[in-house]
């Protein structure tokens, strides 16, 4: 093992926070709603760079998480299998202590390997049960072409739900640095074309980034309009029912540090991971201000009382933004249900931001200011199914 990946192994950062509790939140959904009707209730997760299970400090990595999840998920009855792959000698050995302390009761498996020589054989396993596979590598990801394989799936209606979670990071930009590099090194470049499905993204970052000397914007408008462009492809080759990329920073106020795109069949699954994403986020912006003000004079109650406060007013400020857009539509004078009118109402601001109890409040606004008869309260159907009438 490198001596980076030593590190990266040793404390959870900011940006592990986010990406771990968005899967700590949605691994419970997927198993609980797509388990409810999979042959005898069996969910598999595939965590293709699972790392040691647990960070040196003690701290939950994403082996320990999901044992967790699956010994959490029996009870409902859920029968959670889980496959890690990990191709570091050190680090499997500690992923296996983990496994072996923690995971009593769980089916699992650890292979030593790399992810693309036993990603075929993993599907082949698991191919008639809902499936969730998290990908979350400390450099390049696999080829895209063996991302889109995940989705060869049986598709169709009863078919088992098939999502992916994968990770591209902040390694693009050294790869593209060659692409203005007197000295470049075709074979790195060409480990940037397997991974994202072609040479199509060096045209692209060169059109937003045309020049070394470009700026810090410009080079974060490239990287963005990769990840889109990656996102877009891994849609046409299966993913069709959405993708959802979340930026995760250090910080609000900095620039991101990876890419998180979530893929998945069904469109109900983006509304799900649409809430596991705002709970993540919630949770990492607790970790941030508590950070903060550690090595101050506030104390536990008071930097606790002033993010309550800063989360209130954020609250706020999105339900307000819901219902001026909930508004919008009832006055276009046609019924909607809010899953078909995605795009108009979450826009790019509070998509991942926003989750039920957000549109509920909006809902009860609009409704209480007479611009819909729909009234949420006591409704049994799901919150984004439900049909929003003029009034």
């Amino acid at each position: 093992m490198s001596s980076d990946t030593s590190k990266f192994h040793e404390s959870k950062k900011s940006p592990a926070v986010l990406k771990h509790a968005i899967l700590d939140s949605y691994a419970s959904v997927f198993a609980s709603k797509t388990g409810s009707t999979s042959i005898g209730h069996r969910v598999a997760f595939i965590d293709g760079y699972a790392g040691p299970g647990r960070y040196t400090d003690g701290t939950e990595g994403s082996g320990a998480l999901l044992l967790r999840k699956a010994k959490d998920l029996a009870a409902y009855p859920r029968d959670v299998e889980c496959h890690f792959v990990e191709n570091d000698a050190e680090t499997v050995a500690r992923l296996r202590e983990v496994a072996k302390t923690e995971g009593a009761g769980v089916t699992y498996t650890i292979t030593d390997a790399h992810i693309s020589a036993h990603l075929p054989e993993l599907l082949d396993t698991v191919k008639d049960i809902p499936l969730f596979v998290y990908l979350d590598p400390c450099g390049l990801p696999i080829p895209l072409d063996e991302v889109a394989r995940i989705f060869d799936r049986p598709n169709g209606n009863g078919a088992p739900a098939t999502e992916v979670l994968i990770n591209l990071t902040a390694n693009l930009r050294r790869f593209a640095g060659h692409l203005h590099s007197e000295k470049a090194q075709e074979n790195s470049l060409k480990r940037l074309d397997l991974a994202f499905g072609g040479d199509w993204w060096r045209d692209v970052w060169l059109e937003h980034f045309p020049t070394k000397d470009g700026s810090d914007d410009q080079r974060t408008a490239a990287e963005l309009a990769v990840v889109k462009g990656y996102a877009d492809k891994l849609r046409e080759r299966g993913a069709g029912a959405g993708i959802w990329i979340i930026d995760v920073r250090q910080r609000a106020n900095l620039k991101p540090v990876y890419y998180l795109i979530f893929a998945t069949r069904n469109i109900h699954g983006m509304m799900a991971f649409g809430e596991s994403t705002s709970k993540g986020l919630e949770h990492w912006r607790k970790y941030n201000a508590k950070a903060a003000a550690a090595g101050t004079l506030f104390g536990e109650s008071e930097w606790e009382a002033g993010w309550k406060a800063e989360e209130a007013k954020l609250s706020a400020q999105w339900v307000d933004t819901l219902a001026a857009r909930l508004t919008a539509e009832l006055e276009k004078g046609r019924e909607f249900r809010i899953i078909d009118r995605t795009e108009e109402i979450l826009g790019d601001d509070l998509v991942g931001l926003v989750r039920e109890m957000h549109f509920r409040a909006a809902i009860k606004k609009v409704f209480a200011a007479g611009k819909t008869t729909t009234d949420p309260k006591g409704s049994k159907v799901r919150l984004e199914a439900l049909t929003l009438k003029p009034a």
